[in-house]
């Protein structure tokens, strides 16, 4: 199901060279049949399952998101209850509307008494337990308000025989909410209906389009899961070479394609001609701003009514929604905005877009947004105030990173720019902004010859400051590093020489901050650490606020690097509130925040958390960012690989393993070899996973990530002493990362375990749980929940042999010995069916009976143990065999018993009481 009836109509408009094929499926009385190229959603079909036993299932969205579609695939499949009567209401059909209504429900076996609303012929029939649904299609076009009155009648009459699924654009004049507050309210949105990154791929599939998996996601983000915008350019790439190219330029925002490919026309037809005159004038004037806010309405359209304008525009369903901030900022869908643009490219005088453009620059300047004030300003050729602009703001807009902005076409430079530097660097910096770093080297240059051989110690400043935005912007970490120390340098003889006291601290700060940046990337930890702290100190102090938002993605980055989670995270959410604050929706800063909380989620174990994260943290706009596109490969493939899906893992690192070293930064290159020699391993091929891992430690012989998947590839080859030697040299090459010291832990238990020392491996399992629980990871103790439980309810066998000793046995021959299974154990005294757990004995100590008042079961003991690993309630009750249900009544009455409300707490008292 990949597009709507308005989607099809589309289609007959506009490709009149391609047969039309007849339905797959045929129709089941009035409805609708499913298109040509149909795509089954499960999950919404779940949805729609679960939604009948609803007396109202509204599915509102705008057109082209799938609602007819939907639902006819649905009553198709069979999944209807019971009988099914489909109404499609026309425009204006005013009073005829009840009239279509009651001849459906008589045409499907529903006879309704017109003065009582109840089903008359129910109990004449042989199911009449049965519960029928009623579809009213496109109800936002029925505005008679006495046939809305009896509609409302009749669902509430006939809710508990009949389920009533509302299809709309917008929120049909109804009392909807009687039936929210009582829980009778089932609802599909646009959030719901919007196809997944599966769902596009099955989709091209269906198209017989084949897409690289970043394509495909590219894809999925520029139309926001669109499905309509999705089917038409789908479409469109059917027999075409080169699909992908197609990708890139509706990415570009090519508008000569999007008139190719019949976007605009869809766009044109469907959404703007019914908008209401004045709605669509505002959308079209703004459509020139990222996010749009009450304010910036009223300056851009004389309007006073700005607020209620966006209020209307968000009610109308996905032309636009809110996003937050002090200012309530709005945006509008991706796609949807650029076809905006070029409308009002082709019906606005140049002359005209370029007063908005000052309109818009004046109000972001009076409000303090520096960086789009100077964005508009160049895009309406206000020289002057771009001047000004930049004079005034110029260490937060050169050290605030780039943004991810859209270029503005027919911008020029004024004739006398080669006399104006200080323009020319405002020119670099728009440049910057709009992925062009040709042209900010370019300015950059032209700025410098402005400046002459002997410029003043600020501009010098400046200058030196404006060479650090360009290493920044390139992402080249030896470059910035450099960078930062000139600009260090200058600021020291500017510093009596500036017109603003806080120039000082902030042209300090965008250095320290540069250069603990560049410290991170190299892996020099400590030096970043101190370079942070002055650095996030000064800009804080400075006043600059996209500097303390600089400050705040280095601090995520250096605590994730650290293993410390909640205050990366803490930080990451503290970028991602700034931005929103100052609207703005697409920059480097929330990309990496987003990877950030990403990785968060991902060694916590949370999955579904971490894939929203790296799917919010795709630029839409084609902004070159080599390494942010390279984290995003990265943090998607090592999700995937989590996930168990070891194809998909692969094909998103692909693109990234024919790279030379060094061509990528060091953790990405790190990163990429030893997840792929992760994938070797789990494929079976180890003899290629050991050359890749041999190939990554020849050019980072201490790096960790290769030395962990060194040891797991021992492991692999029954070589267990060689991999608790290499888990221990990584805990031995010094403080690093907690989330490898917590790995190479876990690793170096399950070398132990094999080894046969079970007492050792219980030892440094401990040691890892009480490591990783104040920040909750997860992940090196996921897939490792049976052997792990094994341990934490083993006696101990052998006495802890410490890691450095076992390459000395293994010479020796006693490697071999311990690695034999241990010795048998003397049979249980109790019967076979009920065995006593390991450990048990330690509930029956004098003082822990002694200390409870109510001492726990032999269940509730064997639960205890494995409370005090990573693994979750579902986990330990398959390793029990139980349900979950089962554990969770043991847990509560070991919580009760401990006195305690938390799993933390617990195993804290159980400790104390020597019960572990």
């Amino acid at each position: 199901m990949a597009h709507n009836d308005a989607a099809e109509r589309f289609r007959s408009w506009n490709a009149p060279h391609r047969p039309v094929e007849a339905p797959l499926v045929a129709p089941r009385g009035d409805t609708p049949a499913l298109p040509t190229v149909h795509l089954s959603r499960d999950r919404l079909m779940e949805h729609l399952d679960a939604a009948v036993s609803h007396p109202v299932t509204l599915l509102c969205a705008p057109t082209g998101w799938g609602k007819t579609a939907l639902v006819a695939s649905w009553i198709h499949a069979g999944r209807a209850p019971g009988r099914a009567a489909y109404v499609r209401f026309e425009v204006n059909c005013g009073a005829t509307a009840w009239r279509q209504l009651t001849n459906a429900l008589t045409a499907a076996g529903i006879a309704v008494d017109p003065a009582t609303y109840a089903w008359t012929n129910a109990r004449s029939n042989a199911h009449h337990h049965e519960r029928a649904v009623v579809v009213l299609d496109d109800l936002h076009h029925v505005t008679n308000h006495t046939v809305l009155r009896r509609l409302e009648r009749l669902i509430t009459r006939l809710g508990d025989r009949i389920s009533f699924l509302i299809l709309a654009r917008t929120e049909p004049p109804l009392s909807l909410y009687r039936w929210r507050v009582r829980g009778q309210l089932h609802e599909l949105r646009t959030d719901h209906l919007a196809l997944t990154q599966d769902e596009v791929s099955g989709l091209a599939e269906g198209y017989g389009v084949r897409l690289a998996q970043h394509f495909r996601f590219a894809l999925w983000h520029v139309t926001e899961g669109w499905p309509a915008a999705v089917a038409v350019i789908l479409s469109a790439m059917v027999g075409r070479h080169e699909p992908e190219r197609m990708v890139t330029d509706i990415i570009l925002g090519q508008a000569g394609l999007n008139e190719e490919v019949g976007l605009s026309e869809y766009v044109r037809r469907e959404i703007l001609q019914h908008l209401d005159p004045e709605i669509r004038e505002v959308m079209l004037r703004t459509s020139i701003l990222e996010t749009v806010c009450p304010g910036l309405v009223e300056a851009l359209t004389g309007s006073r009514g700005g607020a209620r304008l966006l209020a209307q525009m968000s009610r109308a369903n996905a032309l636009a929604s809110f996003y937050g901030g002090s200012h309530s900022w709005y945006r509008y869908r991706r796609l949807l905005r650029a076809m905006l643009r070029a409308e009002l490219r082709s019906t606005l005088p140049f002359a005209e877009e370029r007063a908005l453009h000052r309109a818009a620059a004046g109000w972001y300047a009076a409000n303090g947004l520096p960086s789009d004030a100077l964005t508009h300003a160049i895009a309406g050729s206000d020289w002057v105030s771009a001047e000004r602009l930049f004079v005034q703001y110029w260490p937060e807009l050169a050290g605030s990173g780039p943004r991810a902005m859209t270029a503005r076409d027919g911008t020029q430079p004024p004739p006398d720019i080669a006399e104006r530097p200080m323009l020319a660097l405002a020119l670099a910096l728009y440049c910057r902004d709009t992925g062009d770093l040709v042209g900010m080297s370019a300015f950059i240059r032209l700025g410098e010859r402005g400046l002459g051989e002997a410029p003043t110690a600020v501009q010098a400043e400046v200058l030196a400051a404006m060479r650090l935005a360009e290493a920044v912007a390139a992402e080249s970490p030896e470059r910035a590093g450099a960078a930062a120390a000139r600009l260090l340098e200058r600021t020291e003889d500017a510093a009596d020489e500036h017109v603003y006291a806080d120039f000082t601290a902030a042209a300090r700060a965008v250095a320290h901050l540069t250069f603990s940046g560049a410290a991170v990337a190299d892996g020099r930890l400590e030096e970043a650490d101190e370079a942070l702290e002055h650095g996030a100190d000064l800009a804080r102090k400075s006043g600059f606020n996209l500097l303390t938002v600089q400050a705040n993605r280095l601090q995520a980055l250096t605590h994730l690097s650290r293993g410390r989670l909640s205050a990366a995270a803490a930080c990451a959410r503290r970028v991602l509130d700034s931005c929103r604050d100052a609207g703005i929706a697409e920059s480097r800063n929330i990309s990496y925040a987003r990877l950030v909380l990403a990785t968060v989620c991902r060694e916590r174990g949370q999955l579904d958390e971490a894939r929203f994260h790296i799917e919010e943290s795709v630029n839409a706009n084609a902004v070159p960012d080599p390494n942010g596109w390279v984290s995003g490969a990265i943090a998607l493939a090592l999700l995937l690989f989590d996930r168990g899906d070891h194809g998909g893992a692969l094909e998103a690192l692909e693109p990234l393993l024919d790279s030379r070293v060094g061509a990528m930064p060091r953790y990405a290159d790190v990163t990429a070899r030893a997840l792929h020699a992760e994938l070797c391993l789990h494929d079976g091929r180890l003899d290629r996973a050991h050359a890749v891992i041999a190939e990554a430690l020849r050019h980072w012989p201490e790096a960790d990530e290769p030395l962990l998947t060194l040891a797991r590839l021992h492991l692999a080859d029954g070589r267990p002493a060689a991999a608790a030697q290499v888990a221990d040299r990584v805990l031995v090459n010094g403080p690093g990362s907690l989330v490898t010291v917590v790995t190479a832990t876990v690793v170096l238990a399950q070398a132990l375990r094999q080894l046969g020392d079970v007492a050792g491996a219980s030892d440094q399992l401990d040691q890892a749980l009480r490591m990783a629980g104040p920040e909750g990871i997860r992940r090196p103790f996921q897939g490792h929940a049976t052997w792990i439980a094994e341990v934490l309810a083993s006696p101990p066998v052998l006495a802890v042999t410490h890691p450095r000793e076992l390459e000395r046995d293994e010479r020796s021959g006693l490697a071999d010995d311990r690695a034999q299974p241990p010795a048998t154990p003397p049979p249980a005294t109790v019967p076979p069916e009920e065995p006593v757990p390991d450990g048990l004995v330690a509930w029956s100590a004098p003082g822990a009976a002694g200390a409870m008042a109510d001492p726990l079961t032999e269940k509730e003991s064997q639960v205890l143990l494995y409370l005090r690993s990573m693994l979750s309630i579902a986990e330990i009750a398959a390793v029990l065999s139980v349900s979950t249900n089962t554990v969770k009544t043991h847990v509560r009455h070991v919580y009760r018993k401990l006195g305690v409300s938390r799993r933390r707490d617990a195993v804290r008292r159980a400790r104390e009481l020597s019960l572990i």
